[in-house]
């Protein structure tokens, strides 16, 4: 029996109707697995980055945070017919006249059929309801391309009633436009799920300060740092009032100093506002867009927890770079109440053979499995007993034989439902095989050498769980030397399968071979190097990163001296242009 997480059904409002249109009335569990540390590795808890599809993610966090997120960010697609695309380039390569990609690649798709894109939407503002406290809020940034339609779809899933604001936020823009007035704003609409929610209007006017205009002839007085105006001969302050038009937070400027290179990044300023005006210290602060991180980046700054999650590694590979610099500079903040350690795991997208224990536990997991220790059998679900499989193989007549093997020894386990016509005993508990991929004849195989009167069922979850995706991680070759307390790292070799094969079919499409990509140097594929030179096992915290500019390549060799010899254990790992992973461990003595 699956597990799955229920989902509240939107309540008789005003409804868009697009084609397909399907409530979403449960999801399916999606585990989590713990990636990376960085910051503060005894923290009390940690915040969250999560890298997959957010409605996966969305579906991982149910399980603990129905209910308790303060407040929700969104910057979702617009719909806008563009798309976000990242040229995938050799590092350090540069041809005249014209530069090479080895493919392109999204940042983010935002090109979508209507009614997709509804249905897309709509899905995910049920869960992050579900999600949200009854404090606090939702912020959801769009523009003009789907704006109408997200309002109604906001409208029914949280109700026109709980519809506080629609913000305009009113921005720069250049350039002549013959055909059409210049667009220069886009839109924030801020829902609750009740009139109880967090809204610190008094905080925020330490730096947002908005008085109303003065009348023709006013006299303006200043006293004690404050300013008057008289009326009738009477000192009155002016009224302080933030509207929902914001018109000073401007874009970020192609040279400005946030800038990271990312195609959607938001001000800090901007995040700011809603954060303070929003939520309080300590309060759980999420964005399953998140891209380049500003939402984390302002949380982590002003005392908040926080999730983010995005289906691409860039923008978790930008967000980690990002938040770990923050935390670095906090260290020497005395008096900071909020986390100082943040967590990166993966949802759905398991390394599955570097390591089949977790693989295993992975599996168990998503079926729903009760687990068994010190046993053949894995574990329990519903009358059966489960077995899980190797992952990085597919399931042969010699699993079979052991397996059958194993259930006949241990018949005494199994209670006897009744006898056959020929006087064998049928049993109430079954035996579930879960395995990824099976040899053609290992069914007809297994139907002819039971004898145990035991059911046995095979579940392929390269079929049964197609969302699931398992990844073969790229080779290389790493030498390790540890001598008087001194550590040498060196990249000999370095070879991804999936990238690899990519190539050829991007080059088939090239007719002329001079423009057909080619890797001269290994280190032209790989886009970052990071090395844990005190690996515990657990979470990889890398005291060394190597993340070269675009035209720049990875240096390849590193050094680090510890404050005592010792054992330890150093690891490494190596991602692609792809986005693809390495990871070894060495254990060395210093």
């Amino acid at each position: 029996m699956q597990k799955l997480q229920l989902v509240e059904k939107a309540k008789g409002r005003a409804m868009l109707v697009w084609a397909g249109k399907k409530p979403l009335e449960s999801i399916e569990y999606y585990p989590a697995q713990e990636k990376e540390v960085y910051g503060d590795k005894k923290s009390p808890d940690f915040n969250k980055l999560f890298w997959g599809d957010n409605l996966q993610v969305l579906a991982h966090l149910l399980k603990e945070y129905r209910g308790k997120v303060d407040l929700i960010y969104i910057d979702p697609p617009f719909d806008s017919k563009a798309d976000y695309i990242r040229k995938i380039q050799f590092k350090g390569e540069k041809v005249e006249g014209e530069n090479h990609s080895l493919l392109e690649e999204k940042q983010y798709g935002d090109i979508w059929e209507k009614d997709e894109y509804l249905q897309f939407m709509y899905e995910r503002l049920l869960i992050l309801k579900e999600l949200l406290s009854d404090t606090g809020s939702i912020y959801l940034h769009c523009d003009w391309h789907k704006s109408a339609h997200i309002k109604l779809i906001l409208d029914e899933v949280f109700g026109e009633r709980d519809s506080n604001n629609s913000i305009v936020w009113k921005y720069s823009t250049s350039g002549a436009y013959p055909r059409f007035f210049a667009k220069n704003y886009d839109v924030i609409f801020r829902y609750s799920k009740s009139d109880n929610y967090v809204f610190n209007y008094e905080k925020i006017f330490d730096k947002f300060d908005y008085y109303s205009k003065k009348e023709d002839g006013q006299e303006i007085i200043e006293k004690d740092g404050e300013k008057y105006y008289k009326y009738n001969g009477e000192l009155r302050t002016f009224k302080k009032q933030l509207t929902e038009v914001w018109f000073d937070v401007d874009k970020i400027k192609r040279d400005g100093k946030e800038i990271l290179g990312y195609p959607t990044q938001k001000p800090e300023g901007l995040l700011e506002r809603i954060i303070k005006t929003s939520s309080n210290e300590g309060d759980v602060v999420f964005d399953c867009f998140c891209g380049s991180g500003t939402t984390m980046a302002v949380a982590q700054k002003m005392g908040r927890k926080w999730i983010g999650c995005d289906i691409n590694l860039g923008a978790i590979q930008t967000s980690t770079k990002r938040l770990n610099q923050i935390i670095d500079d906090q260290k020497a903040l005395k008096g900071f109440k909020g986390l100082r350690g943040f967590k990166v795991l993966n949802v759905n997208e398991y390394t599955a053979f570097k390591n089949e224990i977790e693989a295993k536990e992975i599996v168990l997991e998503m079926y729903g499995v009760e687990e068994i220790k010190r046993s053949y059998f894995d574990g329990v679900l519903d009358t059966s007993f489960v077995k899980v499989m190797p992952m990085n193989r597919v399931l042969n007549k010699l699993d079979i034989k052991t397996l059958l093997k194993n259930v006949n020894d241990k018949l005494t386990d199994f209670t006897i439902k009744k006898k056959s016509k020929s006087g064998e005993p049928v049993y109430d508990e079954g035996v579930l095989i879960i395995c990824s991929g099976m040899e053609l004849d290992v069914s007809d195989y297994l139907k002819k050498e039971n004898k145990t009167g035991v059911k046995i069922e095979v579940r392929d979850i390269a079929t049964d769980k197609k969302n699931l995706v398992f990844k073969k991680p790229p080779e290389a070759k790493v030498e390790v030397r540890a001598k008087d307390k001194k550590l040498s790292v060196s990249l000999k070799e370095f070879y991804s399968p999936i990238l690899m094969r990519k190539l050829e079919i991007e080059n088939s499409k090239v007719v002329k071979k001079e423009y057909q990509a080619k890797v001269e140097d290994f280190r032209q594929i790989i886009d970052s190097v990071a090395i844990d030179v005190d690996y515990t096992g657990d979470l990889f915290n890398a005291e060394i990163i190597d993340l070269p500019a675009k035209r720049e390549l990875i240096k390849a060799v590193y050094s680090w001296e510890y404050t005592k010899k010792g054992k330890y254990t150093v690891a490494v790992k190596i991602i692609d242009v792809l986005g693809e992973e390495y990871f070894e461990t060495f254990n060395i003595t210093t």
